[in-house]
């Protein structure tokens, strides 16, 4: 029966900044191996949202379990091992200029698993084959990089320290269609080789409809929909098809 939990089960979150409701009793579910989407415009919440899995915010209220077990509240000893399963490609890809491109890949491998460099470096380089790019990347700077290639060096280092669950920030986000494309590949078969549990965010709908097994929809705070990529074709759901459509008129008002 334990392996039938979800991997991430979310009840009931909220989370404020002040008179500003972000989160108000978001219920999500993840299963393991599975990519779910969480769509939505700007401001909406999905950023907020993974922060507070990843444990970077406390929510104010409601329950985040990974395997079953709570973490919200956990002691530090406790958490450090909970977040140490989890992974991060992060929107500009956050790559440290300092370092080269096989110590970003390494980073976790070095700081967090004491892996000696040699070895860590050795990784480095299988996982940025991985991602398509040679081992003569290894050494440069990320400011040498174009965009694309930084985000595929983003993804060997979300995919080095192989977690149980990788979070994708709008990993489309300033990438032509075609490299957006290659981008979306490289995570699918990333997540299907290490079988991990995947949470994306983004307001990219080519990108969700090709990595989702599920996509969800928030709004104010709230989960307004969810579903298969062949049910979001279908709905009538007002909310998701004038995200889809990209159109102006509908329930969703923009300020401007």
């Amino acid at each position: 029966m334990a392996n039938n939990k979800p991997k991430i089960e979310i009840k009931n979150l909220h989370k404020s900044f002040g008179q500003k409701v972000v989160l108000d009793g978001v219920d999500l579910e993840i299963n393991k191996g599975e990519s779910l989407v969480v769509i939505g415009g700007s401001g909406t919440g999905k950023s907020v949202l993974i922060k507070c899995i990843q444990g970077l915010l406390e929510p104010d209220e409601g329950s985040i379990k990974i395997d079953g077990k709570e973490t919200i509240g956990l002691d530090r000893e406790e958490a450090e091992k909970l977040y140490a399963k989890m992974g991060m490609l992060f929107q500009g890809g956050a790559l440290f200029d300092s370092l080269s491109v096989w110590e970003n890949v390494a980073f976790g491998l070095i700081e967090n698993q004491k892996m000696p460099r040699k070895k860590a470096k050795e990784q480095a380089v299988k996982y940025l084959r991985q991602v398509g790019l040679s081992a003569d990347v290894a050494d440069l700077s990320p400011s040498e990089l174009s965009g694309g290639m930084q985000k595929r060096v983003g993804l060997a280092r979300a995919i080095a320290t192989t977690p149980e669950i990788i979070f994708f920030d709008e990993p489309t986000t300033g990438l032509d269609p075609i490299m957006a494309d290659v981008i979306n590949d490289l995570i699918i078969n990333s997540v299907k080789k290490i079988g991990a549990s995947a949470l994306t965010i983004t307001h990219d709908m080519a990108s969700a409809r090709k990595i989702a097994d599920r996509i969800a929809m928030l709004y104010q705070g709230k989960i307004v929909w969810q579903g298969t990529v062949k049910e979001l074709e279908k709905t009538k759901n007002p909310y998701v098809c004038q995200f889809v459509k990209g159109s102006s008129q509908g329930p969703i008002k923009v300020e401007i």
